[in-house]
């Protein structure tokens, strides 16, 4: 258990994010103090110049840069410049220190009266976190949000007072996230998801509506059968992906926290298609993820992607047609479903493939080549 602070820095340190440009105001200070010694300040006397360093920075970088800003005057200094990271898609996470949560409302010195619009429409996303639980998980979609395609600036702010507010175990899963976009599935990617699989002893399938609007229903069929793993649809899904008379289909996930956790408990990958993770309704808290699980999301959705609070995430979807699998899985596992195969019609979830970054059909042709069940 750490502090919302200092569970940020690990946030940024787990990004590369260890470079901050500023102009600090009061509003900062709570977050400044004690920053860590692998941080560095890069201080600038008009928040004009911070934005413009920090756009140079990024673009030299190729990477994120992260801006400090000072309530809604210091946003309002930066816009200037904040028009050219917009038209040059800079991948900037800006964050402005926000008065004391409880007082905002009165419109006390320092409050940034309507935060979240103050910086639109130069900005992908803007935000101010609910609570103070939720200030890691904001600015980690934050990141990923900046860096998705079309990358661009994106803000936050933040209530000075959360800062030294404790976290919970969720915020663990937050900085171990990774969200990958890519045109198609390249090489490498193909391997990592095939290893995961082919390692898993306990694979589970959870299917989003998209599968169904895509018209996967056959190829997800066809994926279940060939891992050997139980499929359940995702809470509060608007659409039926999974056939429910099939010896694999397991229900729908219940829609709470508690509730799919202990669903899920006793598998080691779980494997989400086409549905957001996850898409609670009951507040019934408790760990986002079973003991020893590890959580893959492929999505067409880059917000479904930035947003999640667990899990790695591949975010980004093209039509293909590829030719079907042949094989599955040759590690443990649960059962094998000797179903025949018959040829699906897959355009992919949201007009896109089911595996987003690459292809749900290029990655059942990798489990083809890389691994065979005895049939």
């Amino acid at each position: 258990m750490t502090d919302v602070k200092n569970a940020t820095y690990q946030l940024l340190r787990r990004h590369g994010l260890t470079t901050i440009f500023g102009n600090p105001g009061s509003n900062e200070l709570p977050f400044l103090a004690g920053m860590p010694e692998d941080f560095r300040y890069i201080l600038g006397l008009h928040e004009g110049v911070v934005a413009a360093m920090a756009d140079g920075y990024a673009q030299a970088t190729r990477r994120p840069a992260f801006v400090n800003l000072h309530a809604a005057a210091g946003s309002g200094n930066a816009m200037g410049a904040l028009t050219n990271a917009w038209y040059a898609h800079t991948p900037l996470v800006i964050t402005a220190g926000q008065q004391v949560r409880a007082t905002i409302g009165q419109e006390v010195m320092l409050s940034n009266v309507d935060a979240v619009s103050l910086p639109r429409p130069l900005v992908k996303w803007s935000a101010e976190p609910a609570s103070p639980r939720d200030v890691v998980r904001t600015l980690g979609q934050a990141i990923h949000t900046a860096v998705l395609e079309p990358s661009g600036p994106v803000y936050v702010s933040v209530p000075y007072d959360d800062w030294a507010q404790e976290t919970g175990p969720e915020e663990a899963h937050v900085t171990s996230r990774a969200v990958e976009h890519a045109g198609e599935l390249s090489a490498g990617q193909l391997a990592d998801v095939l290893a995961r699989l082919d390692g898993s002893v306990s694979p589970v399938l959870v299917l989003g509506p998209d599968v169904d609007s895509a018209r996967g229903n056959t190829d997800a069929v066809t994926l279940a059968e060939r891992l050997g793993a139980p499929v359940w649809v995702a809470p509060s899904a608007p659409r039926c992906p999974f056939p429910t008379t099939h010896d694999a289909f397991r229900g729908v996930l219940p829609a709470s926290v508690e509730g799919t956790t202990t669903l899920l408990a006793g598998h080691d990958l779980i494997l989400v298609i086409g549905a957001p993770v996850f898409r609670y309704h009951q507040y019934e808290p408790g760990n986002y993820l079973p003991d020893g699980a590890e959580l893959l999301q492929i999505t067409c959705d880059p917000g479904e992607a930035a947003r999640a609070p667990m899990g790695r995430a591949a975010g980004r979807l093209d039509r293909s047609r590829p030719a079907p699998p042949r094989g599955g899985r040759s590690g443990p596992r649960r059962r094998h479903y000797a179903m025949p195969w018959t040829r699906p019609a897959w355009d992919g979830p949201c007009g896109g493939s089911a595996v987003s970054g690459g292809r749900l059909r290029r990655s059942q042709r990798g489990v083809a080549r890389g691994r065979r069940l005895r049939q």
